[in-house]
């Protein structure tokens, strides 16, 4: 896939971990999961490879990042069979929880936007790291679930604000005391998910919806990102990032580009300058 109408295309050589895939193709990058004969079960080294694919994202000229899984599953959760090898010291489990927590805060704070394709499953902490990109498309069949306290741990990765910021504080209390399993229909019908389409049409619909975000502005796109994450009570405090951006976007080459193209009646071609 490609988003090649006006722009150079840019096809990049993957770099890879064990655990984590990344590539870029055009104006979208690829972050993938790769452990699909563990359902791409969670690591430590899995978050650290999520976490540098992302710092890669972050020093080329990526427009978009579409997180993903390989195989049968976005990914199902702790990996409970290397849990269950041996006694960890506390150290050990802090170290594990907060590399959780820093996967997850580096897709929620990245500058470009983040869309997640949920195929199969994304339980637990896959669900968790879902819920930290910008948009997410789920296939119908597939199935999101916070099933923590079904099995004695609890949530992690921001859950306790991201999960009420889509779904309100009463249908993210009941998610999570109940560990509902949801289907792409009933999580798009709740606003868990951005869309639902069926599983063969999953591909498609993420690159359409990731084309759409790239052809778009790349500045005030990151500005949007960054306020909205904010989510402020304070209004005078969002009408001054709102201005303070604007006249920060008006001084850029895009702004006249998007002018220019106004009034030429023509697509415009932002460079992110």
């Amino acid at each position: 896939m490609t988003c090649t109408d006006q722009r150079e295309v840019k096809t990049l050589k993957p770099n890879s971990t064990e655990s984590v895939d990344y590539r870029s193709d055009d104006d979208v990058a690829y972050v993938t999961l790769t452990r699909p004969d563990r359902l791409n079960a969670v690591t430590k080294e899995l978050y650290a490879g999520v976490r540098g694919a992302l710092e890669r994202a972050h020093e080329e000229d990526t427009r978009v990042i579409v997180f993903e899984g390989e195989g049968r599953a976005f990914c199902v959760g702790a990996d409970m069979k290397s849990h269950d090898e041996r006694e960890r010291t506390v150290t050990e489990k802090r170290e594990y929880a907060w590399a959780a927590q820093r996967a997850c805060e580096a897709i929620q704070t990245h500058e470009r936007p983040v869309i997640a394709k949920i195929q199969g499953y994304a339980i637990g902490a896959g669900a968790e790291m879902a819920l930290s990109a910008d948009l997410v498309v789920m296939a119908n069949e597939a199935e999101i679930r916070f099933s923590e306290a079904s099995i004695g741990t609890y949530v992690g990765g921001g859950v306790t604000y991201t999960l009420p910021q889509r779904v309100g504080i009463a249908k993210a209390k009941e998610l999570l005391l109940t560990a509902a399993s949801l289907g792409g229909k009933e999580a798009v019908e709740i606003g868990l998910v951005n869309d639902a389409v069926p599983a063969d049409e999953l591909d498609d619909a993420v690159d359409t919806l990731a084309c759409e975000v790239a052809s778009n502005a790349p500045i005030p796109i990151a500005f949007a990102k960054e306020q909205l994450n904010r989510e402020t009570d304070d209004r005078e405090l969002a009408l001054t990032a709102e201005v303070e951006a604007l006249l920060t976007c008006m001084e850029t080459a895009d702004w006249q580009e998007g002018v220019d193209a106004f009034a030429e009646e023509r697509e415009p071609v932002f460079e992110g300058k």
